[in-house]
């Protein structure tokens, strides 16, 4: 939510509503702060960056990409 000044100065209570409303990783209940914790977007909710890239990389542990064949000649 954007909130601007002269919304600040015509109800005050806006700041106060805007610090209950924060939102948490879905994941592991850190709230998200997009510039330090990252916030990402999975199936399951929002995620901090840590958790995003965890699960990230269970998907690619699940399906590895082979080595490649061996060349002849």
């Amino acid at each position: 939510m954007v909130l601007y000044l002269k919304d600040l100065a015509e109800n005050p209570r806006l700041l106060e509503e805007l610090r209950t409303r924060v939102e948490s990783c879905s994941k592991c209940g850190v709230p998200l702060q997009e510039t330090i914790t990252g916030k990402r977007q999975l199936e399951s909710g929002d995620a901090c960056s840590d958790c995003f890239y965890g699960v990230l990389g269970d998907a690619v542990e699940e399906h590895p990409i082979a080595s490649a064949g061996t060349r002849r000649g």
